[in-house]
């Protein structure tokens, strides 16, 4: 179905002075929204409507067709449905079924969150007219009253002793995508109601800036995500220094993260090892770049693997993503050698990590446990914990990777609880 993408970008904010082309790290905030909508390539017209010459400019630097507005729609009555209105009115020279309003000031949508979205609407569609991005809230609508001039809680007619959270979940619309069809929604001049479909997105990727805060928020996750990406290419470049071992074969080949990367261990019990550990891979990332590339050439007679730590991290992940990741990994290497030998490291706790939770460690620990295969012998390392089920911090230099002291544990470990 043939559709076009709709980017609202005037220039009289006023509480956030021009917000839209604010730079939000390398390229303007607007930049970010007209790049998702290219990358999608689910559109036959990218378009920004503005009334501004400046912002003009840049949109159609960053690859959009631009359709200026009239001044009755500059200001600050103008409404979104004035907006559309006005776009759909045009002769835009192409004919299509529908149109997806992207707000620019929800730089952290992506074109995966256009391309699902998209895809969920069009499966729907003859039974919606309309689709709205919504994410859960954190704070229920109970709580939100309104205050009169009189400041008083009049409002809050409500006993917080026996106050308890309800059980179910509520959303608000995050403002990132608005799917409508053209008559419809001329119709109706909103996008709610029973003829709407939910797209849910996370917190992270929900953020719409509106304020100081919301920008100064939005630059520090900004820089976050980026820092994902430096991991990435690192991990690329550790691949790359690697590639010599991946050609050679010992007794025991050594395949996960950094834990097992940073180990300098050369020989376990008589046996050389081959260590092809790579610091900041998870699981799946290991499969897709290394295995499925076919990189390693050969496995040896044993394989210690350890897998799942950086899995934890990753998006909307679930305890029965690692377990298939850690089942696709088996898979490969007894395709190498039928013959070899798994051994299963568990995943090592943690201490006073805000990115890592020991319950949900002991609890994938546990579901690793019960449901690997009978040949994968399952290695615990509880004895790296304390009393309170935490690595002990005597073994870590960050609460996460192992220090000298942590290696020679774990090496004390496997002694005991492997017999090659």
């Amino acid at each position: 179905m043939k559709k076009i993408a709709i980017i609202p970008a005037r220039s009289g904010s006023k509480g956030l002075v021009n917000k839209n082309i604010l730079m939000l790290l390398d390229k303007p905030i607007l930049a970010y929204t007209i790049e998702a909508a290219i990358q999608s390539e689910k559109f036959i017209k990218v378009i920004v409507s503005t009334d501004s010459l400046e912002y003009k400019e840049i949109a159609e630097k960053y690859g959009a067709e631009v359709v200026m507005r009239g001044e009755e729609l500059s200001n600050d009555s103008a409404t979104s449905y004035m907006v559309i209105k006005d776009v759909l009115e045009k002769d835009l020279g192409v004919e299509y079924d529908y149109f997806v309003l992207l707000q620019p000031t929800s730089p952290f949508r992506n074109y995966q969150h256009i391309n699902e979205s998209i895809e969920k609407f069009e499966k729907n569609i003859s039974n919606y007219d309309f689709l709205v991005s919504m994410t859960e809230t954190s704070k229920t609508s109970t709580l939100i009253k309104p205050i009169e001039e009189d400041e008083s809680l009049k409002h809050y007619d409500l006993d917080f002793s026996n106050y308890k959270r309800q059980n179910y979940k509520e959303y608000y619309p995050n403002g990132a995508i608005f799917i409508g069809k053209n008559k419809e929604y001329l119709e109706r001049k909103h996008f709610f109601g029973k003829k709407s479909l939910a797209y849910f997105m996370n917190k992270a990727d929900s953020i719409d800036i509106d304020d100081r805060l919301d920008f100064e928020f939005a630059i520090l996750l900004m820089s976050m995500k980026q820092k994902e990406k430096q991991l990435l290419k690192n991990i690329e470049n550790r691949i790359e220094e690697k590639k010599e071992k991946f050609n050679k074969v010992e007794d025991i080949t050594l395949i996960g993260h950094s834990i097992l990367d940073n180990w300098g261990i050369e020989v376990f019990q008589g046996h050389k090892v081959n260590n092809l550990g790579i610091r900041g891979i998870n699981t799946i990332q290991y499969n897709n770049m290394i295995f499925e590339k076919e990189l390693i050439k050969n496995i040896g007679k044993y394989v210690f693997l350890m897998a799942g730590t950086n899995d934890i991290v990753i998006n909307n992940w679930k305890k029965e993503d690692t377990l298939l990741w850690i089942n696709e990994s088996i898979r490969y290497i007894e395709e190498m050698n039928r013959n070899t030998k798994i051994f299963f490291l568990e995943v090592p706790k943690v201490i006073s990590r805000a990115d890592r939770n020991n319950k949900i460690i002991e609890e994938l620990n546990t579901y690793l446990k019960d449901n690997l295969e009978s040949r994968i012998e399952y290695i615990s390392l509880e004895k790296l914990e304390d009393k309170f089920g935490n690595l002990k911090l005597e073994y870590t230099y960050d609460g996460l990777h192992f220090n000298e002291k942590g290696y020679q544990k774990l090496l004390e470990i496997l002694q005991e609880e492997i017999k090659l």
